[in-house]
């Protein structure tokens, strides 16, 4: 397949930003972004209430608690982009990472399993 040259690349410019196209796709896919994002949404409370509900059997209060909701938040970012063995690797380098930050490991594996149902290996 040849590269795009100058023009070709100016004129599918021009056509992406004309403001009649921009707003006919916007309002178009406006009602399927809204669905997506009330999904996540719902994910991530659901999430964020099984690591709460963690923390609390676990005893942890106060401002302690904002760095294992940041690390179930990392590992759900990451859920999103990888599956699998790949997921396994990046929820062992975040478990290394926040146990540097002298986090317990045995509690972020819990709130692991709260995100992708596995823990790190």
């Amino acid at each position: 397949m040849p590269y795009r040259d100058e023009e070709i690349r100016t004129r599918k410019y021009e056509l992406a930003v004309i403001p009649a196209n921009v707003e006919a796709k916007f309002t178009a896919l406006k009602p399927l972004m809204q669905d997506l994002q009330e999904a996540r949404q719902a994910e991530i409370v659901t999430i964020e209430t099984c690591v709460r509900q963690k923390l609390d059997d676990a005893g942890v209060l106060g401002n302690a608690r904002v760095s294992y909701l940041n690390f179930a938040r990392a590992i759900y970012r990451a859920s999103g982009h990888q599956s699998g063995v790949a997921l396994s690797k990046v929820v062992t380098a975040e478990k290394a990472k926040f146990t540097s930050y002298g986090l317990d490991g045995d509690l972020l594996d819990a709130c692991a399993s709260c995100v992708v149902g596995a823990v790190a290996y």
